[in-house]
């Protein structure tokens, strides 16, 4: 599928009065690793925690304020729940989150679609750097990428300016969900989405296995967005129906383009054919062999 949104790593600042003795516990109890910022942002992902620690009692915790970053390769969730676990926190004399990063994906006119989104939310636009220098607990940063958010994304990957918003991060991300196509429609101008029709068929009834690979291959290849599956009949003879799972694709490809990655997903290695898939558009059934 087409991923349009996706979370960045999880910040949080812990203000100590003895920061070493912080960062060595980190260190050697969670198995972090201290790093410069850019490199922590740089390695991590949306399963990453980065731990920022400072003096106790910084409120706004700015580059300067920083003693210690140390980056974690384990969800927000686990790291609190282990850190708790070894009683971490007689280090810790206050803690506060960090702005939240957002991931969008940009197609087309990337301008455009910061454009929009900066009209939406309001908000800065800042390099990432600034973003966080200013941000606090109640905002969010917006990061812009013209790269499929299911691969490594690196900092020379985003936009130079990212969208520095007054929305805490639960909120953004559950109203971006919603937007997030729209905005992307902001960029393709000139350019429609297809609406297709992929129905599996199976003697086997191996549907779920069927779709798993399919749904890693659209992944993959960025070839669209899954919007509904369901079960459909077919009827390859007269007075003859059999049952096919039916998905509901949305696509900015050509449609012969997607027939030709169905009939590879068709056959094994050794050219045995597993599973039959249809594509249907503009209620026409695209046969392979007219390519």
């Amino acid at each position: 599928m087409l991923s349009i949104i996706r979370s960045g790593p999880k910040m949080i600042v812990f203000g100590s009065k003895d920061y070493k003795g912080l960062e060595s516990f980190l260190i050697t109890n969670l198995q972090g690793e201290k790093l410069e910022l850019d490199s922590a942002l740089e390695l991590s992902d949306e399963n990453s925690t980065i731990v920022l620690i400072t003096q106790p009692y910084k409120n706004i915790a700015h580059y300067n304020d920083i003693l210690s970053i140390v980056l974690f390769e384990m969800s927000f969730d686990e790291f609190f729940t282990r850190m708790f676990n070894l009683k971490g926190y007689k280090f810790i004399e206050d803690c506060h989150i960090a702005p939240g990063i957002v991931l969008m994906r940009t197609m087309g006119d990337e301008k455009k679609i910061i454009e929009s989104v900066k009209d939406e939310y309001g908000g800065k636009l800042l390099p990432l750097h600034k973003s966080l220098d200013e941000g606090t607990y109640n905002d969010s940063i917006i990061c812009f990428t013209s790269l499929p958010l299911d691969k490594k994304i690196h900092l020379s990957d985003i936009n130079e300016q990212t969208l520095l918003v007054n929305v805490d991060f639960p909120r953004l991300t559950r109203k971006l969900r919603i937007q997030a196509l729209r905005f992307l429609n902001e960029g393709l101008v000139g350019v429609d989405w297809k609406e297709i029709y992929i129905r599996i068929y199976d003697r086997y009834s191996e549907y779920k296995l069927h779709y798993e690979r399919l749904s890693i291959i659209l992944d993959n290849m960025d070839l669209g967005i899954i919007l509904g599956e369901t079960w459909a009949k077919d009827y390859p003879r007269f007075m003859m129906s059999v049952l096919v799972y039916q998905i509901r694709l949305f696509t900015l490809k050509d449609p012969k383009e997607i027939k030709k990655v169905l009939l590879g997903l068709e056959y094994l290695e050794n050219g045995e054919r597993i599973v039959d898939f249809d594509l249907i558009y503009k209620n026409k059934k695209l046969i392979g062999r007219r390519f």
